[in-house]
């Protein structure tokens, strides 16, 4: 009985205090050391102006993300999903980066006088890292082989990894696929009056953010649920050499760039070009 107690007192606390420490962090205020280490690595410089609306940004965009992480993280553990903790959590933490976008989506106070709309022209490819753009392309192709490799050679010469484990990891990698992209138009395009420089590249700077962190919590998800079923496959592959050694180092190779995406891409900061405007 004394095992059982403790052994359940190990999973609340688990499955608890991962979040609560999240939740604190999230809430911290925004002080100037965060403030600048925002700033300093994408040569951006805060004024009194500009301050203001980073210091919101950053403040609110944290709280969702957290709220989002911790929430997904309790549900996995406490409803016993497929993933449990970590695919979960990670989940919510993308949904409250996207929900901190739909809120804090940047209003910032055109100048006085006739409204006016700037028309320089936004890229993606200018906002984003280059592991985030061509990441989901190295995921899908990874799943595409290890998949073909398993149908011309089965372990024993039948199917043994279900095709509802295979629909399920494909769904997920899709949905997740679909959000990045559908992200990526939503934020890129988001109109932008004029406005002065430094409320301009302070705008420029959170869109950056913003796409760099979904872009990676997509990417760490993608590799998630593609390395699950890449991982069942290469357990029932039969392949002869060298195929079958190709198949394992992707299949490891795509969880541990889930790791890669998380810790790595999603906080890169991504120096931008500006232009001034006359």
């Amino acid at each position: 009985m004394a095992s059982s107690s403790q052994q359940l007192a190990l999973a609340l606390a688990w499955m608890f205090a991962v979040p609560t420490l999240v939740l604190l962090a999230g809430f911290a205020p925004v002080g100037r050391g965060r403030l600048a280490r925002f700033a300093s690595p994408r040569d951006l410089t805060v004024t009194v102006t500009s301050g203001p609306v980073l210091i919101a940004y950053l403040a609110r965009a944290s709280r969702w993300r957290a709220v989002g992480g911790a929430a997904g993280w309790v549900a996995g553990g406490a409803l016993a999903l497929p993933g449990a903790y970590c695919f979960w959590g990670a989940a919510g933490y993308l949904v409250g980066a996207l929900a901190a976008e739909i809120r804090t989506s940047v209003r910032l106070t055109p100048p006085d006088g006739p409204r006016r709309a700037s028309l320089a022209v936004r890229r993606s490819g200018d906002y984003l890292s280059w592991g985030v753009r061509w990441g989901p392309v190295f995921v899908i192709s990874a799943v595409a082989l290890q998949l073909a490799g398993y149908l011309r050679w089965p372990s024993a010469g039948t199917l043994d990894v279900q095709p509802s484990e295979v629909l399920l990891g494909g769904t997920g990698v899709a949905v997740v696929t679909a959000v990045l992209w559908l992200s990526r138009w939503l934020i890129v395009r988001r109109p932008r009056p004029v406005l002065p420089d430094d409320l301009n590249a302070v705008d420029d700077e959170i869109r950056a953010s913003s796409l760099q962190t979904i872009g990676g919590a997509s990417l760490a998800l993608m590799c998630l649920a593609a390395g699950d079923v890449m991982w069942d496959v290469m357990l029932d592959l039969d392949a002869p050499e060298p195929f079958n050694w190709i198949h394992s180092v992707l299949a490891f190779g795509v969880f541990a760039m889930a790791l890669y995406a998380w810790f790595g891409v999603r906080v890169r900061a991504r120096r931008l070009l500006r232009e001034t405007t006359e």
